[in-house]
């Protein structure tokens, strides 16, 4: 596997547009297109279509947790959580005077995802006994000039220099934390860290890591953005004074765990991607059979432009057995493709076309963790950039990645659904929801799934690509 980010996708787009179309619904689509609604659409299939390669595109970067944050571990991955603190010198110094003193750190839990009503009550442990490792950079001393500077730091910078992490500063032993359903999760610190600041007076930056690789779930935190993580020193001499310090900022430091170097192993809440790659020779063979004359064009700029892809869509056997998620809600998987600009290949998302007759039957065809053992994807931009560029015999390359959780796995609304009637919906995870007329439910989940997935077969098991072309050749 390579060590890689791609750039991430941009947001889903869903258009009303469904491809399985009547006359005049097709009229109006080739025309928005500015395509001749005289044109026919006709279709080819090219079955047994075998990959030249495929991998994966770790990404390991690290995340902004301006709003979110999380620590823990589940399904191949654990994620650490980095906070940057400043303390001043008056801080330090009284730290210094104090016989007895203790450190906490104060996270507010995520309630909208651990008291949600599409997840059962039992569906989260009430209570994980932790082993959390902490760590710390203590900056060396600084001026007040520097120290007032802290909060201007680059966020981006930040974030690159903690993919280098280092420190000679660890825990003196791992501290137990019960984490639950409360809102609130505060825990002491080691008595090291405290140590470390009474022996280092005046302006100084904290930056503090912790680390529960032995988790079973992953949790979920509100960002310095939206509700700071506070740093807190009690005095405790008996009088109770106590000093409070909110975090500038804070990161997610996500980390592969998965042992097999040569599995299509994908994680979700990261940007990890595949990328797919296929000859575009079993391609335009089918489409010259299809057509009966040479395949592709190749006088003049040999771009053949008799016809032009309405929709493509290539499908993959798939084994949900081999993956794993934390909501047991379908994931849909984000495609994209690599098209020409001007001589270089640049990648382009793929806008999702709603078939709408199709997922309200069977529910969308671009999901794992759902019923069957297919996955059709849609590659209309980068099939429709291959076929009309066939002349440079370059290969077709596309790329997934796992996307947001679907609550309602056959309602083709593109974001939310107004409900017409009262209705109690159950969800195969165990969640049950009572709605009203006139309510308003999301399509998709509000919170990412940490799970994996498993596209080995991707490599042995042939792929189907199906297209829909208008075309408009001779005197047609």
């Amino acid at each position: 596997m390579k060590k890689l980010l791609l750039l991430p996708f941009v947001a889903l787009f869903v258009s009303s547009c469904s491809f399985d179309m009547d006359d005049e619904g097709l009229s109006h689509w080739l025309s928005d297109q500015g395509m001749p609604s005289s044109y026919k659409v006709q279709t080819v299939t090219v079955s047994n279509l075998k990959p030249i390669s495929a991998e994966v595109l770790q990404d390991s970067r690290p995340l902004n947790a301006i709003t979110r944050g999380m620590f823990g571990a589940a399904n191949g991955m654990s994620i650490d959580a980095v906070f940057d603190f400043s303390i001043d010198s008056a801080f330090t110094a009284r730290m210094k005077k104090t016989d007895s003193v203790k450190s906490s750190l104060i996270l507010r839990m995520v309630e909208s995802l651990y008291k949600s009503k599409f997840l059962p009550l039992d569906f989260f442990p009430i209570e994980e006994e932790l082993k959390l490792n902490v760590s710390w950079i203590l900056s060396e001393k600084l001026s007040q000039k520097e120290w007032n500077k802290l909060e201007d730091i680059n966020d981006s910078v930040w974030l690159h220099e903690l993919e280098s992490w280092k420190t000679k500063k660890k825990a003196d032993t791992t501290i137990s934390v019960s984490v639950g359903r409360n809102d609130s999760l505060v825990f002491d610190l080691p008595s090291a860290l405290v140590s470390d600041i009474r022996k280092n007076a005046g302006y100084r930056r904290l930056q503090l890591r912790l680390s529960a690789p032995e988790a079973s779930n992953i949790y979920r935190f509100y960002g310095p953005g939206v509700y700071f993580p506070r740093f807190h020193i009690e005095d405790l001499g008996g009088n109770g004074d106590y000093v409070t310090y909110n975090a500038y900022r804070s990161a997610s430091l996500p980390k592969n765990r998965e042992k097999c170097s040569d599995c299509l192993i994908l994680h979700s809440g990261v940007f990890d991607s595949l990328v797919v790659e296929f000859p575009s020779k079993p391609i335009m063979k089918a489409l010259s059979d299809f057509y009966g004359d040479e395949f592709p064009y190749t006088k003049g700029d040999s771009n053949d432009v008799r016809q032009a892809v309405v929709m493509a869509e290539i499908t993959f056997f798939r084994d949900d057995s081999k993956g794993s998620s934390e909501f047991d809600f379908p994931i849909m998987l984000e495609t994209g493709s690599y098209v020409d600009s001007v001589g270089v290949a640049v990648f382009r998302s793929e806008n999702y076309k709603i078939d709408r007759p199709r997922i309200n039957e069977s529910g969308h065809p671009n999901m794992v963790f759902h019923n069957g053992d297919s996955l059709a994807l849609q590659v209309t931009a980068g099939m429709r950039d291959l076929i009309n560029r066939g002349g440079d015999e370059r290969s077709f390359k596309m790329v997934m990645r796992l996307g947001s959780s679907v609550v309602l796995d056959k309602d083709s609304s593109a974001t939310y659904r107004v409900v017409t009637e009262k209705d109690t919906i159950e969800y195969d995870n165990g969640g049950k929801i009572v709605v009203d007329q006139g309510d308003t439910l999301d399509v998709f989940f509000s919170e990412h799934d940490y799970a994996r997935y498993d596209f080995t077969s991707i490599k042995n098991k042939p792929a189907t690509l199906k297209l829909w072309l208008a075309s408009k050749r001779g005197e047609e």
